[in-house]
């Protein structure tokens, strides 16, 4: 979200932002719109910062790196869908016409089709992961406060966002997997890399503006009415390759200097559901919106080191 408000508050919306800063500790920046800092699962909390509101994107989740989902997969079944649920619950209160909720790749955790379309996420094996299962339940909740209630909803399926705005962690995968790569080997140093499984999984990165610009510019347009929709870049790459895009550009841009040895890995786990390869079928966001990748993962990968801090 701090990359869709800046679009949003562009465009002529009045921004009105919510958080309880229990993933990352509080955050003190410079805000040109409305913060209230509070919990979303305080149903009454939820019922006063809504009063006034026309339109919610609900992107509020306990997000995580799969070592994160495997750790805390309580917190986020039981969290996420209860602030989700008591969102929209409040939205048919006060006549609020349309949520946006932000879901995830993570509902094709078990799909066997690739690229992945929309509508393969409930034709294929639920999701073995609890953060998984909570984003498809959390869709589920939106589909049926609409049939129920005619409440709007349009849902965002991001895939594997490359973002500045996230750092990596002391623990492996609390974090995504590009800003723990950041961290290990640029900022640690680390080689060989710790990784998990044999790191030949494949996802497909997506540079993190060309989300903020779609959800900021559709979220609230009458065409998405009751859409979901996949965003992603479909461009395949390994973990392993990903890993060595890091080192590259971090070599380029002088931050690893004197380093000639090759990058090589080492297995620190595996877990047993950890998804082999997901793929996006973006074409209907495609022929809606118009919608395509602006740039590609090395691309993505430059730009975030080059927003590194430099000694």
């Amino acid at each position: 979200m701090q990359a869709v408000i800046p679009h949003l508050v562009e465009s002529g919306h009045a921004v009105r932002g919510i958080d309880n800063f229990v993933r990352y500790g509080r955050i003190d920046r410079i805000r040109d719109y409305e913060f209230i800092e509070g919990d979303l699962t305080d149903l009454a909390f939820v019922q006063r910062v809504l009063n006034d509101v026309d339109g919610i994107i609900q992107a509020a989740a306990r997000i995580y790196g799969v070592g994160g989902f495997h750790k805390y997969p309580a917190d986020i079944l039981s969290h996420d869908l209860t602030l989700h649920q008591n969102v929209l619950w409040t939205a048919v209160r006060m006549r609020i016409p349309k949520v946006c909720y932000i879901s995830s790749s993570m509902v094709y955790e078990r799909c066997d089709r690739h690229p992945s379309r929309e509508e393969d996420a409930f034709e294929s094996k639920i999701p073995a992961t609890d953060y998984g299962l909570c984003k498809l339940v959390g869709e589920r909740l939106c589909r049926a406060f609409a049939t129920q209630y005619g409440l709007k909803f349009v849902i965002w399926r991001p895939f594997n966002i490359i973002t500045p705005y996230e750092k990596g962690e002391s623990e492996q995968g609390i974090s995504h997997v590009f800003a723990d790569f950041i961290k290990t080997i640029i900022l640690d140093r680390q080689n060989p890399v710790p990784i998990f499984g044999d790191g030949k999984q494949i996802r497909c990165f997506t540079w993190i503006q060309d989300v903020a610009r779609t959800i900021a510019r559709w979220s609230f347009d009458p065409k998405t009415d009751n859409q979901t929709y996949n965003v992603g870049n479909p461009e395949p790459t390994s973990m392993m390759d990903l890993a060595n895009l890091i080192f590259q550009e971090a070599k380029s841009q002088n931050l690893l200097p004197n380093t000639e040895r090759p990058l090589s890995f080492r297995t620190t786990g595996q877990f047993t559901d950890d998804v082999v390869i997901r793929i996006p079928d973006v074409s209907k966001a495609t022929r809606d919106l118009g919608w395509k990748p602006s740039i590609q993962v090395r691309e993505a990968v430059r730009r975030c080191v080059a927003d590194l801090p430099r000694d």
